[in-house]
């Protein structure tokens, strides 16, 4: 395909609006006004307290709050210890001491999840994952977020969001200790004479800017009557916020041409600074703008069904975290916010009720993971979608879930759990139709099915993915992300098509890639959940979608759940001539047995029950197992297969699992039909023609292996 088509759908994409936008700001960039612009209020000076609030002394600006005057979620941090302590067991009071004392001894959380060695203060311009340096006289109008001579900047920016200061925080409130205060304005202190306002590579991003503004703010309300929180380090603080919501101020149209979390992220910031700091002098207009963004930007990114236009869910955890955080601040201040921000928070938290396992709290890991968890405040795991919940329903008072350790959010926000929690054994809900998410199956064993018609540029190719789930385990998973700015393979790979449990053909994606993070052609799926006979929950999924039929192919998929625990997923490609078609699976890294081929079949062993896998094709196929990009047996005409056999929980982190690849080189149609037994009850029987599953001696499901031209009006 030519260049010239290439740009023109690029064009289509990002739409006049938004292109408009982004146009204005990269010929600010490119041309040196905003580098100027920048220059002109450069230095600590410019932003001294009796510049930014005349009038005003740094005592009055510490004692307005101290006093009440200025409202927060808490009034002390030390009022909150006996909540948390009857939340927290003795275990995990104790963990959060030890993640403090690692703090303080250098090593730091990254994406929740990961810890480096980075110092503290941490080296601020340092790659911790790699020990690439940046140097801070860089001018970031000239920076781009990858480049060969400092590798991933977001492994330089995450020290700079300030997280530990949350980690700080919940450790100061358990123990007292003056030392966890103490180093929170060591590091604000090093930051200010580290990072002069506008000048270097930490400011290069309006959201950044955005984030430290809260995490900032948190701090100072959770230290502040700590004697570590002094007149002159408050006005340095306010003084550090101001300068970063100005900063965010001049790209409001970058943020705007995304259409992403960072626009929300950048209206939280400036509303945020403006209510909490109203002594500022441009705190009106900040509150103005932020109200403003904020209605454009929930009404634009969040259907009223409550899908987050971004297509993943830690990014719809990270703006209804963002929505929730204004919201609660506004019934403290009293302050009416636009109606549709409320509307479109709830309707987001609903959605995600869908979604989120009933026994372990996690989703699915689909769509881009950054690894972002902007608020810290809970023992539990990074995927566990609990906190955020459990904070959701406190805030718009909806009913909750049973009391446990994702109250601790909660609690942090000055928000009441409701004394009416949802029942445990409530029907299984099931995403909107509209939202091109399918639910099947129970509460116990469920299944998500992805065919969307995107209204958004999506960010993965990902059509007719499944992932399986049993009693809190991921028995299909999604590979997430790892890395956006790797060298190759590892350049947001994981987006493609070939690493999700669906089909591919021909060695493509469903969709062309135009960079790491661009997509056209984009593809469209349609399908839909229902019931198949009386029973109250979805059990069947049919649906397809265009993804290839620029190559003259149509995939449709069919997916049963059976009582007892059993899957049976067919996979139909119809089309024209002779093609490569490869169905791939990814399942956790479980001990396996009883592996063979011909048709593929293997047995996986978790704790408390096994899982068998069994694979069958209308013409003969050839199977491997890949485990942690290796093949188990070889199998050549692979390609590379780098990227087979992981999955990446947050940013940066790759853990081995193991990919079920089967491939049928033939002319269309061909037929894949896959049977996942869970537990010992289900067994399958199998001929040349027909596969039949049983529970006991109950007939359950039988299923043809033979193709057919047209999937329509099958049972």
């Amino acid at each position: 395909m030519s260049k010239l088509r290439t740009l023109a759908q690029i064009g289509r994409t990002f739409g006049l609006r938004d292109g408009a936008l982004r146009l204005e700001y990269e010929v600010e960039r490119g041309s040196g006004l905003l580098g100027r612009r920048m220059r002109a209020v450069a230095g600590w000076d410019h932003w001294s307290l009796n510049r930014i609030a005349p009038g005003l002394s740094a005592e009055d600006l510490l004692s307005r709050r101290r006093e009440g005057h200025i409202k927060f979620f808490f009034s002390d941090a030390c009022t909150i210890k006996p909540r948390l302590q009857e939340i927290l067991c003795a275990e995990a009071q104790q963990s959060i001491q030890v993640t403090a004392e690692q703090i303080l001894a250098g090593n730091l959380p990254y994406f929740d999840r990961l810890r480096y060695a980075c110092g503290f203060p941490p080296r601020w311009y340092e790659n911790s994952a790699t020990g690439e340096r940046l140097s801070p006289d860089r001018l970031w109008t000239t920076m781009r977020f990858a480049s060969p001579d400092y590798g991933d900047l977001k492994y330089i920016l995450e020290p700079s969001r300030f997280l530990f200061a949350y980690a700080l925080a919940r450790a100061y409130t358990l123990t007292g200790d003056e030392r966890f205060p103490t180093a929170f304005w060591t590091a604000v202190e090093d930051w200010a004479n580290n990072a002069p306002p506008m000048s270097g590579p930490l400011w290069i991003c309006g959201q950044e800017s955005s984030l430290r503004i809260l995490a900032w703010s948190f701090a100072l309300f959770a230290f502040l009557n700590s004697p570590a929180t002094t007149p002159q380090r408050t006005s340095l603080l306010t003084s550090m916020i101001a300068a970063h919501a100005w900063r965010s101020e001049q790209t409001l149209g970058y943020a705007r041409s995304q259409r992403s979390n960072h626009l929300i992220s950048e209206a939280v910031g400036l509303w945020s600074a403006g209510t909490l700091f109203p002594e500022l002098r441009y705190s009106s207009r900040w509150r103005e703008i932020g109200a403003s963004l904020l209605r454009e930007a929930a009404l634009d990114q969040t259907t009223s069904d409550g899908l987050h236009l971004q297509y993943s869910f830690n990014y719809q955890r990270m703006v209804t975290q963002l929505l929730l955080w204004v919201l609660r601040l506004a019934q403290i201040h009293n302050v009416e916010l636009p109606a549709e921000v409320h509307q479109r928070t709830s309707a987001a938290l609903s959605f995600l009720y869908t979604i989120v396992d009933p026994v372990s709290g996690q989703a699915p890991n689909f769509g881009a993971n950054d690894g972002t968890l902007l608020f810290p405040l809970s023992s539990c795991d990074f995927g566990d979608f609990r906190p955020l919940l459990q904070l959701g329903s406190a805030v718009l008072n909806h009913p909750g879930l049973p009391s446990g350790p994702w109250d601790e959010s909660t609690v942090w926000f000055g928000a009441n759990v409701s004394p009416v929690p949802i029942a445990s054994d409530r029907p299984t809900t099931t995403p909107p139709a509209s939202s091109g998410f399918h639910r099947l199956g129970s509460t116990e064993t469920w299944g998500l099915v992805h065919a969307s018609r995107y209204e958004r540029r999506p960010f993965q190719a990902d059509q007719l993915h499944l992932d399986l789930w049993h009693r809190g385990i991921n028995l299909a998973c999604d590979p997430g992300t790892y890395l956006y700015n790797g060298e190759p393979p590892w350049d947001n790979a994981l987006s493609r098509s070939a690493v999700h449990n669906t089909v591919s053909i021909d060695g493509q994606d469903q969709m062309r890639r135009a960079g790491r993070f661009l997509w056209v052609d984009w593809s469209s799926a349609s399908g839909r959940a229902f019931a198949s006979t009386d029973k109250a929950i979805s059990d069947r999924f049919e649906g397809e979608h265009d993804g290839y039929q620029r190559l003259g192919v149509i995939h449709h998929r069919t997916v049963k759940f059976l009582d007892g625990g059993g899957w049976v997923v067919i996979d139909d490609v119809r089309g024209t001539g002779e093609h490569e078609v490869r169905l791939h699976w990814l399942l956790p890294d479980l001990p396996m047995k009883n592996v063979c081929n011909d048709p593929f079949a293997a047995t996986f062993v978790s704790q408390d029950f096994s899982t068998s896998w069994n694979v069958f094709s209308s013409t003969p196929a050839e199977s491997t197992l890949i485990r942690a990009g290796k093949c188990l047996p070889e199998l050549s005409g692979l390609g590379d297969i780098r990227t087979f056999g992981w999955v990446s929980p947050t940013y940066g982190e790759l853990q081995p699992a193991v990919s079920i690849l089967h491939r049928v080189k033939s002319k269309l149609p061909v037929r894949f039909v896959t049977i996942v037994l869970v537990g010992e009850n289900l067994r399958l029987e199998s001929d040349s023609g027909e596969i039949i599953v049983y529970c006991e001696n109950s007939e359950l499901d039988r299923v043809s292996r033979a193709t057919i031209e047209s999937v329509a009006g099958e049972n």
